[in-house]
C-alpha cells in the first residue's frame, strides 16, 4: 500500500513538473531579438566567406561555391544559379523583404530566394543548415 501511494505521489509530482516546464518554455522570450535592420549595410559573413547583405531594396549574395565541406542555405541558392566551383558569385536580388518574429529572420527576394536565419548571439546568426554567420555591427535599434 505504501509503495503504491509513493508511486502515485511520484507520478503526480512528475506530471506537475512537466506541465510547469512546458508552460515556461512556451512563454519564454528568446534571448536575442531579430531586427530587419541587422542586415542593412554591413550584413553577415559565414566561416566559408559567404556574404549576405541588404542594400536598399536589394539583397546581395557574394560567395564561393564548393570551398567548404559544410553546406549552407546560400549553397542551395548557388546550386540553383548553377555556379561553378571556385568562381566568385555575386548577385543582387531585387525586392528584398526582411521579416522577423522573435529570434527568426525570414528573407525573401525575386527569383524565388527565400532564407531563414535564427539570431543566436548579439552578432551571430545561424541558417537552417547550421552554418553560422557573423557581423561586425551591433543592432541598430
Amino acid at each position: 500500500m505504501k509503495k503504491r501511494l509513493g508511486l502515485l505521489f511520484l507520478s503526480i509530482s512528475l506530471i506537475f513538473l512537466f506541465v510547469a516546464y512546458s508552460e515556461e518554455s512556451a512563454t519564454k522570450e528568446p534571448a536575442y531579438i531579430a531586427k530587419a535592420s541587422d542586415f542593412e549595410d554591413s550584413g553577415f559573413t559565414s566561416r566559408s566567406n559567404q556574404l549576405i547583405v541588404v542594400i536598399g531594396n536589394e539583397l546581395m549574395i557574394s560567395a564561393y561555391y564548393g570551398h567548404s565541406k559544410e553546406k549552407s542555405s546560400i549553397d542551395k541558392i548557388l546550386e540553383l544559379e548553377n555556379v561553378k566551383p571556385d568562381i566568385r558569385f555575386k548577385k543582387f536580388y531585387q525586392n528584398v523583404q526582411v521579416k522577423t518574429k522573435g529570434d527568426i529572420y525570414y528573407i525573401t527576394a525575386d527569383d524565388g530566394v527565400s532564407l531563414e536565419f535564427e539570431k543566436i548571439g548579439e552578432r551571430i546568426i545561424v541558417d537552417k543548415e547550421g552554418m553560422e554567420y557573423y557581423t561586425q555591427e551591433y543592432s541598430k535599434e
